[in-house]
């Protein structure tokens, strides 16, 4: 009797431990949730791209393009998928440039390998402009993301070429990196409330020296404007066209004509000042983020005639030198301010902006000759630390003539501008 009560005993302690672990299994299970993935890969990447040509049924690749740099982002649809995207996508295809719009997978499979991450996707895409002509391309995407490094494969069927386009992908995220476009696209007038024949127009958010070709325009030195839209575009309908004029050279008394009057584009703001009108020039917005690089379009064709001044006090007077030949510039500027200032008094200006103490990083870009768009990449050079807790302003200035302060340079210069982007980081 005391046997089988002792068996009794063991068997209740038995069937109550199995149940508690029954139960302790059934609430893990419950707890249980899938892994989450897509947070590991979000973001965006610059890198190189390398793009080339497939025929169906073929192995042999033809090389499109090699090493075009370029973002590419990635945001979370869900835990475990994400949305690829690489912006502007284009072919340069017999001779004429083939512009396709962006490539989007809107859904990309997310799984931890080991140390890494890859995503897949697949997604059929149509294009737009003159891209619609080659109908539904199907389209998938594979890729890993290791410690910030990410490899990718982008392949796309076009049926209508009988071909396969591969765009592989090599880059690294930028850390909490934003980026700003600057299309061209929109533009409006300079000052509200112009008489028509004296109106000027500038794109959303820049500002040109315009205002200066306003007032020769008005007293007859010069029959146009120095910044003007054109439809002749990278992308889009329209760009930036930047002109340096002859103004003829006068002393007026109240000021100086100069003989070559340069078009400047940038980010600022335009008061004029006299007599030092390179004091007019008030250079930089307020930027709270560090600016890493610049990249866009150009084309550049440089006047006939070069002119040299030989200082600014007397820029009436400039004479040819059969020797020179006249270069555009492209420059990205930020520097150091204790207080933005409602008149831009605190702005650096044509006098200084390249030579103050207070700058803090450059990115120049000098050239000549350009006839088709020319693609350009440069990276902010940071001469002192970057400090978050101190105020900065920022500019982006493009100038047809690149010794334009100096009021040297070639009266029918023009530099055209396009598709400009601005990689910062917070």
């Amino acid at each position: 009797m005391k046997k089988n009560l002792l068996y009794l005993c063991a068997l209740v302690c038995f069937v109550s431990l199995f149940v508690a672990c029954s139960n302790d299994d059934d609430n893990g299970k419950k707890e249980e949730t899938p892994t989450v993935t897509a947070p590991a890969v979000v973001g965006t990447y610059r890198g190189n791209l390398d793009i080339v040509m497939i025929p169906n049924g073929s192995d042999q690749e033809t090389i499109i393009a090699d090493g075009l740099t370029k973002n590419i982002t990635i945001s979370q649809v869900s835990d475990t998928e994400v949305k690829m995207e690489l912006k502007e996508f284009e072919l340069f295809l017999n001779g004429t440039i083939l512009k396709l719009g962006d490539i989007v997978v809107d859904k990309c499979v997310v799984k931890k390998d080991g140390t890494s991450y890859n995503f897949t996707g697949q997604q059929n895409l149509t294009f737009q402009g003159a891209g619609a002509a080659l109908g539904s391309c199907a389209t998938s995407v594979e890729g890993d993301v290791e410690g910030g490094d990410i490899d990718m494969d982008i392949l796309v069927k076009v049926p209508t070429l009988g071909q396969t386009v591969k765009v592989s992908f090599d880059g690294v995220k930028l850390v909490t990196d934003t980026g700003t476009y600057y299309d061209f696209e929109t533009w409006v007038p300079g000052v509200e409330g112009q008489e028509p024949d004296m109106t000027f127009y500038e794109p959303t958010g820049w500002s040109s020296s315009n205002t200066g070709a306003q007032l020769l325009k008005g007293m007859g030195y010069v029959d146009k404007y120095v910044v003007t839209q054109t439809s002749d575009a990278h992308w889009g309908k329209s760009a930036a066209k930047i002109e340096t004029l002859d103004s003829k050279g006068k002393d007026a008394g109240f000021a100086k004509i100069p003989k070559v009057t340069t078009g400047s584009l940038f980010l600022g703001a335009f008061k004029t000042s006299f007599p030092n009108t390179l004091e007019s020039t008030k250079f930089g917005i307020e930027f709270g983020k560090k600016p890493l690089s610049l990249k866009g379009y150009y084309k550049y064709a440089p006047g006939e005639d070069y002119y040299v001044c030989q200082s600014v006090e007397t820029c009436d007077v400039a004479t040819v030198d059969v020797a020179q030949t006249d270069a555009f510039s492209i420059k990205a500027v930020l520097y150091t301010t204790d207080e933005y200032k409602a008149d831009y008094s605190d702005c650096l200006t044509g006098v200084d902006i390249y030579t103050s103490d207070r700058v803090v990083a450059t990115a120049s870009l000098e050239g000549g000759a350009q006839s088709d768009w020319t693609f350009f990449d440069i990276t902010l050079n940071y001469t002192k630390p970057y400090d978050t807790h101190q105020k900065y302003r920022f500019a982006i200035i493009c100038s047809s003539s690149k010794e334009g302060d100096k009021f040297c340079g070639a009266p029918g210069s023009v530099l055209i501008v396009d598709d400009f982007e601005l990689i910062s980081a917070e």
